[in-house]
């Protein structure tokens, strides 16, 4: 690509490019650019070729980008997301809303029934044929990141910490309980004899970020004993009955019912996490984001 134009060639080398990143390799990457490995090989080694460097090594080591891969991934993004922009302002003046919107959605949201984000995908699709949505799943920390790097335009999570122009609005409460696994010496310890001093000595499992919305500090005395930075990962813990922890309640029953774990005094040991509709805000909003961000506040039965 010495020919500082760029053609479109280019850019779909590019796109595949970033949705490589994005994904980790070139396997993850697969079902989101719905093409065979062999196909993305061959993109990578013609963008590298037309660029004249090489972009990450791929091996047994795994995929890692090289110096000049990230600067080129940057640049790629800055562009591609021009590019977008480009789109949805001209279809602004076309009077259709057109274009990609990017949200960031917690992981394991899907779980709560006080989420409405099917319903919103289904209204949002269906009053406008050529808009396409495209969901990042994630932990909260990484999709506020995402969030403030402009690589979603929209993200639904846990409440965060006021940041400069961004907004947040409450669409639903997800209740967090105290959880034990079958194992656990708490599993039979009957309700009474649940005391803060006797939670404060237990094993726990915490969340691999830092939120000011969890009080481990609160109820135990000590350092925890594991770390998950996904959903899952907290339940697989747990359910070893080596550490107790916490779990969004609706999450956690489909373990309670079947007896393999048990809630612990959820009158004590509980609390409520806003998750809230998340954007920056300003005139840069295309009509596509707006739609999508209003469709989203109607259906969780907030004002628009």
């Amino acid at each position: 690509m010495s020919n500082p134009s760029i053609a479109d060639i280019d850019i779909k080398l590019l796109r595949v490019f970033c949705t490589i990143v994005e994904c980790g390799g070139f396997s993850q990457a697969q079902s989101e650019l719905n093409l065979s490995r062999s196909t993305i090989s061959t993109h990578m080694a013609n963008l590298e070729t037309r660029l004249g460097f090489k972009l990450c090594s791929r091996g047994r080591a795994g995929f890692a980008l090289t110096a000049r891969g990230g600067a080129v991934y940057e640049a790629s993004r800055s562009m591609l997301s021009s590019i977008d922009a480009y789109h949805g302002q001209i279809g602004q003046l076309k009077e259709r809303i057109v274009g990609e919107v990017s949200i960031g959605v917690v992981d394991n949201l899907i779980t709560n029934t006080e989420c409405r984000l099917r319903d919103a995908i289904r209204d949002a699709l269906a009053a406008f044929r050529d808009l396409r949505i495209v969901l990042r799943i994630g932990p909260p920390d990484q999709i506020e990141e995402q969030l403030v790097r402009g690589k979603v335009q929209m993200a639904i999570s846990p409440e965060f910490p006021a940041r400069k122009n961004v907004s947040q609005r409450p669409l639903f409460i997800e209740k967090q309980q105290l959880i034990c696994g079958k194992g656990h010496p708490l599993f039979s310890t009957q309700d009474g004899a649940m005391t803060p001093e006797l939670i404060a000595e237990q094993n726990f499992v915490r969340r691999g970020f830092v939120s000011v919305l969890t009080p481990y500090s609160t109820f135990f005395n000590r350092p925890a004993l594991a770390v998950s930075h996904q959903m899952e990962g907290l339940a697989h813990f747990i359910l070893s009955g080596n550490c107790v922890g916490f779990l969004p309640e609706i999450y956690a029953n489909y373990w309670v019912d079947r007896q393999e774990m048990r809630v612990i005094r959820a009158d004590q040991f509980c609390f409520d996490v806003p998750i809230c509709l998340s954007r920056h805000e300003g005139p840069q909003h295309t009509m596509a984001a707006s739609h999508v961000y209003d469709t989203i506040l109607k259906v969780h039965g907030a004002k628009v």
